[in-house]
């Protein structure tokens, strides 16, 4: 039996359809009250309870063969304990965002959870992926092509010159199915990229091609942006972005996938390719 936490969310949507689809009973760990209802849809059971309760964790998990953690990392040692004697493999979804030089609660959440899952004897592997986008709401790339498709504009603190390298949500999912499949990677950790960085200008641009716009991009001095979020919070404003994610923008966001392709076979999409698959050639 296989065992997910965080099917619910937006990389379960394409994960489960692709484990019920195996000769292995799936189990969901759902908190009451979240639909479930495309779970049970396609054949996958529902255990009921929240990753902050050890009974029900450790009811949901007890026989897994695999356990796959998609839920926040934070979330970690709750998982680490609640396994049962039998498990073979554990594959927990963490990010890249371990590696920002932006100290914030997101990045302590992050490394506290890693922690926890590197010190433990379980048979672990760690995949961390960068930013994720695909059809629907990413909450990255599918946010970003709406805005520029309802205004044309977009302000961009800084250069736009720091390399990003966002991962399609397809990718991320065969990274996942390999790193529970793979015979020898207990304890190892794999970073899920795209396939090539590139600037964030080049980025903006790349979206902007995928759904027949041209970006008017307008560079915002970094201190001039956060001076006016200061001046907002005073206020009391929600500007729809904080201090962490305008310094982050300007971090350096390039990553090594080596390891991936040689242990798990990843082959990722170029970016533009999956720009089209979701926009259309």
């Amino acid at each position: 039996m296989i065992a997910v936490t965080g099917a619910t969310g937006y990389m379960g949507s394409f994960l489960l359809p692709r484990l019920v689809a195996r000769d292995e009973a799936v189990r969901c760990l759902v908190r009451p009250g979240t639909d479930a209802a495309a779970l049970v849809r396609i054949g996958a059971e529902i255990a009921r309870g929240d990753l902050e309760e050890p009974a029900a964790v450790a009811a949901a998990l007890r026989d897994a063969r695999v356990v796959l953690h998609l839920a926040h990392i934070r979330y970690a040692p709750a998982v680490l304990a609640g396994v049962g004697a039998g498990v073979e493999r554990l594959v927990l979804v963490s990010s890249l965002r371990r590696f920002s030089r932006v100290a914030d609660a997101s990045v302590a959440a992050v490394t506290a959870g890693e922690d926890a899952v590197l010190a433990s004897a379980l048979p672990w592997v760690l995949v961390r992926p960068s930013m994720i986008y695909g059809p629907g709401d990413d909450r990255n790339i599918s946010r970003l092509a709406a805005r520029l498709r309802r205004r044309g504009t977009l302000p961009i603190p800084g250069s736009g010159r720091h390399l990003h390298q966002p991962v399609h949500v397809d990718d991320v999912v065969a990274g996942l199915l390999a790193a529970a499949e793979v015979q020898g990677i207990e304890g190892c950790s794999y970073a899920l990229a795209g396939a090539a960085p590139l600037t964030y200008d080049e980025l903006v641009d790349a979206v902007g091609a995928a759904i027949g716009v041209v970006p008017r991009k307008i560079h915002l001095p970094v201190w001039l942006v956060l001076w006016g979020l200061a001046i907002a919070d005073w206020f009391g404003l929600e500007p729809g972005i904080g201090r962490s994610q305008v310094l982050r923008l300007q971090e350096e966001k390039e990553y090594s996938i080596a390891a991936a392709q040689g242990d798990l076979g990843y082959a990722p999409l170029a970016f533009a390719a999956g720009l089209a698959r979701i926009y259309g050639e």
